[in-house]
C-alpha cells in the first residue's frame, strides 16, 4: 500500500483522482467521510473485496481509501483487505494529520506500506518542467557539480512564478487563481478550519481561542530559534501546553520545524528548533517569507531522497552562542552534506557560511533570490540564483 499524507487542500485527493482516470478505472475511490461508503461496508465486510474481484481481468486493481484514518477500526479494515487482496489491487490511502501522526509513530501495519508526503507546489511543479529535478544528493556534496546543474536549469519565465508562488504560496487554489481577494479570503477560512474543527476533532483542547492567538503570533517567531518562553509569557499559559499545541499544529501540517545541529561544532545550540509554515505566504516580512519558502523546498526533497531510498535524509540549521548561524543543514545518514543559506540580495558571501562550511568541511551554498549567475567562490563556497536552484531542489 501507499500513505500519502500532507496537508489540507494541498491536491491529495486530486492526485488520487487522477491516478483513477490515467489507470481508466471508475468507482473504486472511497471517502470515507461519505456516510455510504460506511453504510455500504457495515451492510458487507466483503463489500470491497466484491469490488475487486468484479473489476480484476489479470492486471492489479487501483482503489483509493480517503480518510480511512477517522474510522475507529481502519488500521483492521487496511490490514484484513491487504492480506488477502494484495496481489489483485493496488491500493492508495490518503489523509493529514492523525494518519501522519499514525505511520510516524510505528504501527501493525509495519511491511505493508510505504510513505509519501505531499507538500506545497514547488517551482518545476509550477512551470510544468520536471527535467531539471535532481534526482539523488550527490551533486550538493559536490559543489562544483551543483553549480553546472543549476546553470543548466535556467530558463525564461522563472522569476515571474518565483514571485507568484511567494505571493501566493504553494496551495494548488489560491496559486491558480493568482487573486489577492481571493488568497486573503482562502488564508482567513483555511486557518480557521485548522484552529477550530480540525483541532476540535483532533485534539482534547479546550482552549480554542488561545490556541487562535499562538497561531496569529506564530508568523513573527519565523527565522529565529523558536522560545518557547517568550510564548508562554505573550500567551499566560504553561509551558507544557505551548509545546503541546504546537506539536498539534505540526500533526496538522500548518507548521513544521527544524532542528539545530550540534555535532562537531562548539559552542553551538542544542534545543531551540526552528519553525516554518507550510503555506509562507502569511508571513508579510518579505526576507522571512522567501526564507520559509525555502524551508519546505529543502524539507519536500530530502523526503524525496528519502522516500526513494537513497539513504535517511534531514533538514537541520546551525548556529552558535556567538550568534553565528546558517538557515539550514542537509543531513544523510547522520552526517552534514551542504550548508544552504537564503538571501534576498547579497551577493557577497555570507562571513558565517564560510565560517561553518569550514568546520564541518562541506560546501556552502548561499541561494540569492535577486541573483542572475551562479558563481563559485574560494573555500568551497558558491552562489546560486532562486530560480535555477529550485528547479533543480524540486
Amino acid at each position: 500500500m501507499i500513505f500519502l499524507t500532507g496537508p489540507r487542500q494541498v491536491g491529495k485527493t486530486t492526485f488520487a483522482l487522477n491516478w483513477l482516470k490515467e489507470s481508466g478505472v471508475e468507482g473504486t475511490y472511497f471517502n470515507w467521510d461519505d456516510p455510504a461508503v460506511l453504510q455500504a461496508y457495515k451492510r458487507n465486510p466483503l463489500f470491497f473485496k466484491n469490488i475487486i474481484d468484479e473489476r480484476h481481468r489479470g492486471t492489479p486493481v487501483p482503489v483509493v481509501f480517503d480518510e480511512i484514518h477517522k474510522h475507529r477500526e481502519w488500521r483492521g479494515i487496511l490490514k484484513g483487505l491487504y492480506d488477502v487482496n494484495q496481489e489483485r489491487m493496488q491500493l492508495l490511502v490518503t489523509g493529514s494529520a492523525r494518519l501522519g501522526l499514525y505511520w510516524k509513530s510505528g504501527d501493525s501495519l509495519l511491511g505493508r506500506y510505504f510513505p509519501f508526503q505531499m507538500f506545497p507546489v514547488g517551482l518545476p511543479e509550477a512551470v510544468g518542467d520536471f527535467s531539471r529535478v535532481l534526482k539523488d544528493d550527490i551533486p550538493f556534496s559536490q559543489g562544483d557539480a551543483l553549480l553546472e546543474r543549476v546553470r543548466r536549469a535556467s530558463r525564461s519565465g522563472l522569476r515571474e512564478t518565483l514571485e507568484k508562488l511567494l505571493a501566493f504560496g504553494g496551495f494548488p487554489e489560491p496559486f491558480l487563481k493568482d487573486s489577492e481577494r481571493f488568497h486573503r479570503r482562502w488564508l482567513r477560512e483555511y486557518i480557521a478550519l485548522l484552529t477550530r474543527e480540525d483541532i476540535r476533532e483532533f485534539s482534547r483542547i479546550s482552549d480554542l481561542k488561545g490556541m487562535e492567538r499562538l497561531v496569529s503570533l506564530l508568523p513573527s517567531k519565523v527565522g529565529a530559534p523558536l522560545s518557547i518562553n517568550s510564548l508562554r509569557e505573550d500567551l499566560g499559559v504553561h509551558y507544557q501546553t505551548i509545546v503541546n499545541w504546537i506539536e498539534v499544529l505540526k500533526a496538522l501540517y500548518l507548521v513544521f520545524t527544524i532542528s539545530p545541529w550540534s555535532r562537531d561544532l562548539k559552542r553551538s545550540l542544542s534545543k531551540e528548533a526552528k519553525l516554518y509554515f507550510y503555506d509562507w505566504s502569511v508571513l508579510d516580512d518579505p526576507g522571512f517569507r522567501f526564507e520559509n519558502l525555502l524551508a519546505p523546498t529543502l524539507t519536500r526533497m530530502a523526503a524525496r531522497f528519502t522516500e526513494t531510498g537513497l539513504g535517511d535524509f534531514e533538514i537541520r540549521y546551525v548556529r552558535d552562542r556567538e550568534k553565528r548561524e546558517v538557515d539550514f543543514l542537509l543531513v544523510k545518514n547522520g552526517d552534514p552534506v551542504c550548508l544552504i543559506e537564503a538571501k534576498r540580495g547579497d551577493e557577497k558571501i555570507s562571513a558565517h557560511g564560510r565560517y561553518f562550511a569550514a568546520r564541518l568541511e562541506v560546501p556552502f551554498h548561499q541561494i540569492v533570490l535577486n541573483a542572475d549567475a551562479a558563481e563559485a567562490f574560494p573555500e568551497n563556497c558558491f552562489l546560486l540564483p532562486a530560480t535555477a536552484f529550485f528547479m533543480v531542489a524540486g
